[in-house]
């Protein structure tokens, strides 16, 4: 006899929902998504957009990284459409600050020890394939991480979506969660248009707005506040106007980090800058954050000396207390599943699959060993030790 398909809600249209909806239906789940503004509109919209495992302890977040690493090129090899997301283009960083360098030295060779990609290059070698790059007499080794990638978070959530829909997942949109209730049968949403939502399991996949969410079940998640001022969960990000710059890779600089926006345009993150972030104002693109940017952005490039920044926005982290990932069933009910990680874009497609294999089939994957919200379930996130500032790059 055929075991019935579970009937599944998403709560969240993000890069994780998406990946987590589309998993689902995949293995025969009948899944419906709730987003209560549009596809794309949350974190997953504001994003640098790096996958790597790159300096993120402990060894098992590592390791889940790099499986999220292999899960991308997995899934843009099997893609059946022209269109790419991911460029394997790798990563160049250099520093030169001695005690940038010397943290720099000793992540690289710890990464060496775990096998992850590693290579030194010369000054010669990456001016030769970024001719327009300037770089410091004073810095140091420069470092490429060749198995790096850089995604196009649109087109990403655009295959996610077309093959979830093909699969027959219902999306609707501006329609929140306002209530979680839950049973040892299965699980009811109260929802914002005064309708109810019954079925098996919910999937909470909303980011910095979990903690909304879980409260209802009676219990709390410590996540940090990207809500107000806080350089651990905001940050700024500029996108500049098309440059002369043949640039591919993605490259972590000793005041910058700059990737390729499409179109010429350059996506420009200086870490030591947010402490400024504030989500509930909009820095102008001419102000002094912007004016930070270019100058920057001009020291390391030729050819930018007309560069102007088109947008200037505030990215919100999710991120749980102690940095890590919280992925697993909230209450002994288990009805309700959160997904909770900073590392969205680097875990999405794997953590699709993870979570669909644990709720259709009951079989929990070792990688997530480490990662049960219960760890976080009503605690302050004072409890845990901060997280380190982000003042050096690849930090985040």
């Amino acid at each position: 006899m055929n075991q019935k398909s579970p009937r599944i809600a998403v709560v969240g249209a993000g890069v994780i929902g998406l990946s987590v909806a589309r998993s689902l239906a995949l293995l025969g789940a009948q899944v419906s998504i709730f987003e209560r503004s549009y596809l794309g509109s949350g974190t997953s919209s504001t994003t640098f957009a790096w996958i790597n495992s790159n300096g993120k302890n402990p060894e098992s977040y590592h390791a889940l990284n790099c499986a999220g690493m292999e899960e991308h090129v997995m899934l843009q090899n099997g893609s059946p459409t022209e269109a790419r997301w991911l460029d394997v283009c790798g990563t160049f960083e250099w520093a030169v600050d001695p005690v940038q360098q010397e943290r720099l030295g000793a992540r690289v060779q710890s990464l060496k020890s775990l096998d992850y990609p590693v290579q030194e290059v010369s000054r010669a070698a990456l001016q030769k394939r970024i001719p327009e790059l300037r770089i410091d007499p004073r810095s140091g080794d420069i470092w490429h991480f060749p198995t790096e990638a850089l995604v196009s978070p649109s087109v990403l959530m655009a295959r996610l979506w077309s093959e979830a829909r093909s699969h027959g997942v219902d999306l609707r949109e501006n329609i929140g969660v306002v209530d979680v209730a839950e049973t040892p049968d299965g699980v009811t949403l109260q929802l914002s248009t005064n309708e109810r939502w019954q079925g098996d399991y919910c999937v909470l996949a909303t980011g910095r707005w979990t903690p909304e969410l879980i409260s209802t079940l009676g219990v709390s998640l410590a996540m940090l506040d990207a809500n107000r001022p806080d350089k651990r969960a905001c940050g700024f990000l500029a996108s500049t106007a098309p440059q002369f710059v043949q640039l591919r890779a993605n490259i972590i600089g000793p005041d910058m980090n700059v990737r390729p926006d499409g179109g010429g345009r350059l996506l420009l993150q200086a870490p030591d800058l947010d402490d400024r972030a504030d989500p509930a104002y909009q820095a102008a693109v001419d102000g002094f954050i912007g004016q930070q940017m270019l100058m920057r952005l001009r020291r390391l490039f030729c050819n930018t000396d007309y560069a102007r920044i088109e947008r200037l926005s505030v990215g919100q982290r999710s991120r749980p207390a102690d940095g890590l990932p919280a992925v697993g069933f909230i209450t002994n009910q288990q009805r309700a599943y959160v997904v909770a990680t900073h590392s969205g874009m680097t875990l999405g497609p794997l953590l699709g699959r993870l979570v669909a294999e644990e709720l259709v089939h009951q079989r929990r994957d070792s990688l997530l060993n480490d990662y049960s919200p219960g760890r976080l379930i009503n605690r302050d996130p004072k409890d845990f030790s901060p997280i380190a500032s982000i003042h050096y790059p690849a930090e985040q």
